[in-house]
């Protein structure tokens, strides 16, 4: 049976997968803001009944984008010196 997965990405976005009987994943959507656009395209792909019994699967934990995370404790930002091209 065909799985729809509907998750975030380390970026912070959700994405939308098709897994396969056999376990292969296929990319459908990406970079959407929220998961519930996701979710509706979900319904109307398992709707169009072009992938059988289809399921839905939800990862339900939102997680903060990789690069928003706090920083370390005692650690400070840094921004590298400039360069010369080809120093």
């Amino acid at each position: 049976m065909a799985r729809f997965h509907v998750s975030q990405d380390e970026t912070g976005f959700f994405q939308l997968t098709l897994e396969d009987d056999a376990g292969g994943l296929s990319l459908v959507s990406y970079q959407a803001k929220t998961a519930e656009q996701l979710i509706e395209r979900a319904l109307e792909l398992v709707r169009s009944r072009e992938f059988g019994d289809a399921t839905i699967v939800v990862d339900a934990t939102v997680r903060p984008p990789a690069e928003a995370a706090a920083p370390i404790a005692g650690e400070r930002s840094w921004r590298p010196a400039p360069r010369k091209a080809g120093a």
